[in-house]
């Protein structure tokens, strides 16, 4: 198995994003007041911090409600220039994401941390539903659709998948976790040095067991972290991959 690096020197990560899933007071239109009470206590750390309205918002709320699809999408989106920071809210979620350059595991903890405190505080969210770390990664090692960075097989019949273009969602349990893998190729991204193409690799990781509070929240959130980097580099990328992206032990 796979020795996990303490960093890699070629980083293929392009954004990670931690979201929790609430279910708001009743009567309260959390999507609407939430971005206001999150906007002035950010701007403390984010002094040139922008709000934007995004077109979901003008979605009429039965719709929404009803509509599982819309239910968990975000209506206001708030990020400061040049900050790879970036902060979305809607009725039931909110997340934070880091792009491409990624600050590393303990300034991206601490902002979290720092927001779970802010939604908590407002008064507005009683408990979590869900929460999720997901770490989305583009693999240009090799011409896409080529699969050999990683450890899977796709077979269909007589037909051999690894060099075929490719979309797949898996749900996979790991002890007291669960991880939602998404692979694509090719994919094209467009990153602050270009648009490049590639594999995608999307894992998402959440706890099996729904936090029943915050605090929970917070107990949870070094455990899935740790899980989703095993999976990342012990069952989804080849020792050949991770030699290549010069790693650091």
């Amino acid at each position: 198995m796979n020795p996990i690096p303490k960093r890699l020197n070629k980083e293929p990560l392009i954004e990670a994003i931690w979201q929790a899933q609430f279910e708001p007071k009743e009567g309260l239109p959390v999507g609407d007041l939430l971005p206001g009470i999150l906007y002035s206590a950010l701007k403390l750390d984010y002094p040139n911090l922008q709000l934007h309205r995004l077109p979901t918002a003008d979605i009429p709320a039965p719709l929404v409600h009803l509509d599982p699809n819309l239910r968990f999408t975000a209506k206001y989106r708030m990020e400061e220039p040049d900050s790879p920071f970036l902060f979305q809210v809607g009725d039931r979620i909110v997340t934070m994401n880091c792009r491409k350059p990624y600050v590393g595991w303990a300034v991206f903890k601490e902002r979290i941390l720092k927001l779970l405190a802010m939604v908590e505080g407002s008064g507005l969210v009683p408990l979590p539903l869900r929460h999720s770390l997901r770490y989305i990664d583009l693999l240009t090692l090799d011409p896409a659709p080529d699969l050999k960075a990683l450890q899977v097989q796709f077979q269909i019949g007589q037909w051999g998948l690894q060099n075929r273009p490719l979309q797949m969602r898996v749900e996979l349990p790991d002890e007291g976790c669960e991880h939602v893998v998404q692979i694509a190729t090719p994919a094209e991204a467009n990153l602050p040095e270009g648009k490049l193409k590639g594999t995608v690799i999307d894992l998402e990781t959440l706890p099996s067991a729904p936090p029943g509070s915050w605090q929970d929240v917070r107990n949870q959130i070094d455990e899935i972290h740790d899980r989703s980097k095993a999976v990342f580099y012990q069952q989804l990328l080849t020792t050949y991959a991770i030699a290549l992206m010069e790693p650091e032990y």
